[in-house]
């Protein structure tokens, strides 16, 4: 049996360690031990993209919050208009040297298309000052409203944090919160910033049953 190889490490901001690990040609981001995101488990990552990034106008421009493996991002890229640009925000930079090396080749190079905008910090910074900016965003933070990784990250999934979504939200922008688990009260909560809402429970292996993820949506009123 193959040993599992760690391939990076790095620190998050809150002291949690995340490492890259490498078992059989697959790759893993664990947090604290735990699996955060896999090379062969990314539909539900994909999925984030398309359910906000299919038929936007000339010129869009959409932001994801989490580089994760890159899938978002590649997603984003083709569905997005020629002359787009996708916003990539990433706080921790060992992830995004992890995507410019052993990860580049799963989603096809991502972060090398020019319409990529690579940004190295913190997305609700940014987030809170954008006004009537982007078409779309996603949030692949953590796990979703229950946050893991940076405790800081909870406030996007408060009612401040969507209050400013939905200002950097252009009017009829969407957004997409993925999240490992489903959180009934969520939806209302959306509801209540104005958002037209929805949850999708989305499959994290194409075309078979067993673990389901969860991706709230919303368009901006």
């Amino acid at each position: 049996m193959k040993p599992w190889i760690t391939v990076g490490d790095a620190l998050s901001p809150d002291g949690t360690r995340l490492e890259l690990v490498e078992h059989d040609g697959d790759y893993v981001i664990r947090a604290d031990d735990l699996p955060l995101m896999s090379t062969r488990l990314h539909f539900s990552e994909v999925e984030l993209a398309r359910l906000v990034c299919t038929k936007l106008k000339p010129g869009a421009k959409v932001m994801i919050g989490g580089l994760g493996l890159g899938y978002t991002l590649r997603s984003a890229l083709d569905l997005i208009p020629k002359d787009g640009t996708v916003v990539q925000v990433e706080l921790v930079p060992e992830v995004i040297e992890w995507n410019k090396g052993p990860l580049a080749p799963f989603a096809n190079h991502p972060l090398d298309d020019k319409r990529t905008e690579l940004v190295q910090g913190d997305v609700a910074k940014i987030i809170r000052g954008a006004r009537n900016e982007y078409d779309a965003i996603m949030l692949d933070i953590d796990n979703g409203p229950s946050p893991l990784v940076n405790e800081r990250n909870g406030w996007l999934y408060t009612y401040h944090g969507l209050l400013a979504i939905r200002s950097a939200l252009k009017n009829g922008g969407k957004v997409a919160i993925w999240s490992a688990d489903d959180d009934p009260r969520f939806v209302a909560l959306m509801k209540r910033n104005g958002f037209r809402a929805e949850k999708h429970h989305i499959q994290v292996h194409k075309g078979k049953g067993g673990i389901r993820h969860v991706i709230f949506t919303g368009r901006k009123t």
